[in-house]
């Protein structure tokens, strides 16, 4: 049975990855500085023999073919490797060793399950029906990301499926965490400047306040939107406001984009020798898995992993922009549980996060029964579009 195999396999090496994951935690580089970490990947990738690997996808991203039987398709996989400008704060051997810059996110973790993945099916090329394209990427973190040049770059190319995964210490370890729709939203970042010879600290409040109204009466009530005003800095002559948008809907963004800028013109109309510029930055469409691509997952989980507890769980409000590779193929996105109650109890982005590093496993093993059954995976996702 293939299931044996993996978790055969994955038991081996389990040493290993912990040695990996130990190694990108202890040398962690921000968004778009990832040029160690790219390199480390490469290397490791040729090592366990793989031959078709493009570096600088994008930027620092690299790609990864896996020949299986029939090249006719090819099933893909995403792990993300920036790290976060915090400083890390844990007390362990394998803390980060670079000041202010830590892997607060898990991302270490991810590189690391697909490491893996890599590693057993170059170890049974054989038994792999199908090709398997890795896509290690770089900056996400921050918007813009690295999904989207990466995609431009041809990283897609010839890709039937793709899936992806977080590890997510607000789950415990053991629990899976699915949706068949949305899981996460478009999280848009905007900024508002506001010069003026009257008063600016009470346009900026009036801006505030109208900005709330446009929640109440332009979003339906089974519509998620929120508008948070994160930062609000003023003089008597100056303000600026920044801000988020996230949303699920596009034409419901496009809606809100609008009245923000009539809004603005609105409020320069209205007093007199005042300038206001909307500046708006953008960020991550929404994550909208496909229901077969999340059904499939769900069938063979329980096969692989069953003692996991599968949870379907409600849409986040942050963003990720694995929502780019599903713009342009089936598949999946999850969320694979790694917290606990003691070490791993800590929010994401948080000094002291940590995770259950068996989650690595887990993340590993479902990646493989995907690839290992790609075949059917490919075939039913196809159905659906």
């Amino acid at each position: 049975m293939i299931e044996n195999l993996i978790k055969n396999e994955l038991k081996t090496y389990y040493p290993e990855m912990i040695k990996l994951r130990r190694y990108m935690h202890m040398h962690p580089e921000v968004s778009f500085n990832e040029k160690n970490t790219a390199e480390f990947i490469k290397n490791y990738l040729l090592e366990i023999g793989i031959k078709d690997i493009k570096t600088n996808v994008g930027l620092h991203g690299i790609v990864a073919r896996i020949k299986g039987q029939d090249s006719t398709k090819t099933i893909a996989f995403r792990a993300d490797f920036d790290a976060l400008s915090i400083n890390d704060m844990k007390d362990t051997e394998y803390k980060s060793t670079v000041p202010n810059v830590m892997h607060a996110c898990g991302h270490d973790g991810h590189t690391t399950a697909l490491l893996a993945t890599c590693k057993v099916l170059m170890d049974n090329l054989d038994k792999l029906p199908h090709d398997v394209v890795a896509i290690f990427q770089y900056g996400e973190e921050q918007a813009p990301g690295g999904a989207k040049p990466m995609i431009d770059a041809g990283c897609l190319d010839n890709v039937d499926a793709i899936f992806g995964a977080h590890l997510w210490t607000p789950l415990p370890l053991g629990t899976l965490g699915y949706s068949y729709n949305e899981l996460c939203a478009a999280a848009d970042r905007f900024e508002v400047k506001i010069s003026s010879k009257e008063n600016a600290n009470l346009i900026a409040a009036e801006f505030v306040s109208m900005t709330q109204q446009i929640v109440s009466r332009f979003s339906k009530p089974r519509e998620t939107l929120v508008i948070t005003l994160g930062k609000l800095e003023s003089t008597c002559n100056e303000a600026s406001i920044t801000g988020t948008i996230r949303h699920f809907d596009k034409e419901l963004h496009k809606l809100v984009l609008d009245k923000i800028q009539k809004l603005c013109l609105s409020l320069e109309d209205e007093n007199t020798e005042t300038k206001i510029d909307f500046i708006y930055y953008g960020g991550y469409p929404p994550l909208i898995n496909h229901k077969k691509g999340t059904e499939e997952l769900l069938s063979y989980v329980p096969k692989i992993l069953p003692q996991l507890n599968l949870k379907e769980v409600e849409p986040l409000m942050i963003g990720e922009d694995f929502a780019y590779y599903l713009e342009n193929v089936p598949g999946a996105f999850f969320l694979i549980g790694a917290g606990n109650d003691t070490f791993a109890k800590y929010p994401h982005h948080h000094p002291n996060f940590d995770f259950e590093e068996e989650v690595m496993k887990h993340t590993a093993s479902i990646f493989l029964s995907l690839a290992f059954n790609s075949n059917k995976v490919i075939t039913n996702l196809k159905e659906e579009q």
